[in-house]
């Protein structure tokens, strides 16, 4: 939908309440042993590498510990984020970035915050490389090798034994079946559809397209030409912005874009997140370092934190108390119908 048609049904459209009562099926509950199996895949299994991606993508024993796997930090209750402020590896160290989700991943022309890999078979390994599971890619190839099941699934996948190219691969085929399903807000755009929305979260997609114009980074529409063209809505422009997040005594203490770019202008500028979901993935920002969508509307009101490299789209808001309310309650209808009536659980 245009933002010319969403002003024009600001003045014409009255939307009703939406009711309370949930869906006729049980909620879902994640428990651990539940992990073996996510729900969310679009389609079930493609094919016989997203299966094998998927026993990858939960195995524990492929770290050091035989306690971590790809889902520790990526977590399926939570849109698969997770809810700490940082990752945490194998060994104990604390990261100095949140884990963002993969819901719908195939849709990003970069991935990680600060865009260093194109694809997800780049991206795949970087757990083993970078420390997180405790051994290294070799190490995990060994130790596939020398599991009978494992051999079968990749000469199934792949005709021939494990290897690191056939992980990253098998990786990267299971998070193309992460894909979610339309939100209210979403319907509401494509169909125009009266009581999808309640007042004050239709309100609320005024001030996000208009007042607070978030949707200049966060779209509200697919991409018009190109390959993703009619894909599902994104919500991130996939470009880099400053807010000021982690400025601090002069300095940042993350050089996020301009670690991979080297151009000055790309210090302290990170991936536009998607905000699919987003009421599931928090804490937020790069830095884990918002815990509730309500700071994350204050921080973005008040004008971002000042910095040299501030993008001159951060501005402050001047916000009312209700169209903060308002905005608030529109990210919350950014949740897709799988998750609305599922209890997160802690981390096992």
């Amino acid at each position: 939908m245009s933002c010319g048609l969403v002003r024009l049904l600001a003045g014409g459209l009255a939307l009703a309440a939406v009711g309370s009562a949930a869906l006729a099926r049980e909620p879902y509950f994640f428990e651990r042993q539940a992990m073996i199996e996510p729900h969310y895949a679009a389609e079930r299994w493609e094919n016989a590498a997203a299966f094998l991606g998927q026993k990858l993508f939960f195995d524990t024993r492929l770290s050091r510990t035989g306690t971590t796997a790809c889902a520790s930090c990526h977590h399926p209750a939570y849109a698969f984020a997770e809810p700490r402020r940082v990752s945490i590896s194998d060994t104990g160290t604390r990261g100095r970035r949140n884990a963002p989700s993969l819901i719908n991943g195939y849709l990003l022309s970069t991935l990680m915050w600060d865009g260093r890999f194109r694809t997800l078979e780049q991206q795949a390994l970087g757990p083993f490389r970078r420390g997180e599971m405790g051994i290294g890619v070799d190490e995990a190839v060994h130790r596939l090798n020398s599991d009978p099941e494992y051999v079968h699934l990749f000469r199934l996948s792949f005709d021939r034994h494990p290897t690191a190219d056939g992980m990253a691969r098998a990786l990267a085929a299971y998070q193309r079946t992460l894909v979610s399903r339309e939100s209210r807000v979403e319907r509401f755009l494509r169909t125009s559809e009266p009581g999808l929305l309640s007042r004050l979260e239709y309100d609320g997609l005024l001030v996000f397209d208009n007042r607070a114009a978030c949707s200049a980074c966060h779209r509200l529409s697919p991409p018009r030409s190109g390959p993703w063209m009619n894909a599902p809505v994104p919500f991130t422009d996939m470009r880099f912005h400053n807010l000021g997040i982690g400025f601090t005594g002069g300095r940042f203490t993350d050089p996020g874009r301009y670690g991979v770019s080297g151009v000055a202008s790309d210090l302290g500028a990170f991936r536009t997140p998607s905000l699919r979901n987003v009421a599931r993935t928090a804490p937020y920002m790069h830095d884990g370092s918002l815990a509730t969508l309500e700071e994350v509307v204050e921080f973005y009101d008040a004008g971002g934190r000042p910095n040299p490299n501030l993008s001159p789209r951060i501005r402050p808001l001047l916000l009312s108390g209700y169209e903060k309310a308002a905005l608030v309650a529109f990210l919350r209808a950014l949740t897709d119908a799988e998750f609305e009536h599922m209890r997160p659980v802690g981390l096992w």
